[in-house]
């Protein structure tokens, strides 16, 4: 077994991160949530664009004659400023997320490989008659049995 992590986390734990969260989320009491349609059809920024947009910012404030009644001056310095703003804790929310579902598959791998030793373990046991051993096999046979298991899993469960 890999033995990736070793790590509690208490129920005091759990609420403490709950409550922080919590704040960060009305901290963001304005965000929206896109379909994935909208993501996939709107035009992004990504860092690289910066530049242009600032100059698009930059030249439309210089020379109002040029910027379209339908583009907001305001609205667009706004956006641009958020965007810029949120961009650190956009990364730091990302690698925390990162983490914490890294982290979660190593614990989750950890203790699936424990139970598939226990269960191979007990099948051996009952194979060669060890008493009480069968009725476990049983049990675990049901919950493992028809979960969509790969032939890696399967084989190191025998």
């Amino acid at each position: 077994m890999a033995d990736l992590i070793s790590a509690t986390f208490s129920e005091e734990d759990e609420k403490e991160v709950m409550e922080l969260l919590a704040k960060l989320k009305a901290k963001f009491s304005f965000g929206i949530k896109l379909s994935p349609e909208q993501k996939q059809r709107l035009p992004k920024m990504d860092d690289g664009r910066i530049p242009f947009v600032e100059k698009g910012l930059f030249y439309g404030e210089q020379q109002p004659l040029i910027v379209p009644p339908f583009t907001n001056m305001a609205e667009y310095k706004k956006d641009l400023d958020f965007f810029k703003a949120t961009r650190r804790v956009g990364a730091e929310i990302a690698s925390i997320a990162e983490m914490v579902s890294d982290t979660r598959i190593a614990a989750s791998s950890d203790a699936y490989q424990a139970g598939l030793s226990i269960y191979g373990s007990a099948k051996g046991a009952a194979k060669q008659g060890v008493p009480g051993t069968q009725s476990i096999v049983d049990e675990m046979g049901k919950l493992f049995d028809g979960q969509g298991t790969s032939s890696a899993t399967e084989a190191k469960a025998k």
